[in-house]
């Protein structure tokens, strides 16, 4: 059975030299479960591309399991930062074109900060299948899943109001459709170099409406061309 911990149980301070260590084991790590999976990587194989050996692995992580939780706690950060630099874009991109154009704009954005090269897909899912067979990550998932869709809720409910638009559906929902769609592109960037976003444009389009109170913002996008 994992002997990972639990994700509530506050962390000790690391020094500067061990955080690094841990981001290049976390990184070859990434590479090596993106090539093999995670049952077919083995933590010497790890320790070998991040250039470490057994004890370093050790001295960061209980087991490959632990790894793995923390991979995935480093997917959630990392989704939080790409949804608030594509909140960054919306304010940015107020009153400088259409509706459509900021949503573009802020995909374009999202992507960009987002996991969402090869690599980094085929890991997301080698995380997703071995959390899935291992009894002692199912809950820690959830959290971290539930915790993304939070962050992702509050940022996106911000953004449409600074441009003038709220979901037409509840937000819980309209969250779990983008993020479902935005998945999809995901997949097709496994098999196609050139991925088409527009299914995702027009779900966002299909799924707001303009705000009675207007924009929060001091401009506005127009909801057509």
């Amino acid at each position: 059975m994992s002997t990972t911990t639990s994700p509530s149980r506050a962390a000790a301070p690391v020094s500067a030299r061990r955080a690094q260590t841990r981001e290049r084991l976390l990184a070859a790590a990434t590479s090596v479960f993106a090539e093999r999976g995670v049952n077919g990587a083995s933590v010497e194989e790890i320790c070998e591309t991040a250039g470490f050996t057994r004890g370093a692995f050790y001295s960061n992580f209980a087991d490959k399991d632990a790894l793995v939780l923390a991979l995935i706690q480093a997917d959630v950060a990392a989704q939080y930062a790409a949804a608030r630099a594509a909140v960054e874009e919306v304010e940015h991109a107020l009153g400088t074109g259409t509706v459509a154009d900021v949503v573009a704009r802020t995909l374009q954005q999202l992507d960009a900060f987002g996991a969402t090269g090869r690599e980094g897909v085929l890991a997301q899912q080698e995380l997703l299948l071995h959390a899935a067979r291992v009894p002692a990550l199912h809950r820690p998932y959830r959290e971290f899943l539930a915790a993304s869709s939070d962050q992702l809720r509050t940022l996106l409910t911000g953004a449409l109001e600074r441009v003038g638009l709220e979901f037409t559906l509840p937000v819980d929902l309209a969250v779990e459709m983008l993020l479902a769609t935005h998945a999809r592109v995901q997949t097709q960037a496994l098999f196609d170099e050139d991925v088409d976003t527009s299914a995702l444009q027009a779900l966002v389009l299909a799924i707001t409406r303009p705000r009675p109170d207007g924009p929060a913002g001091s401009g506005c996008a127009t909801r057509s061309g």
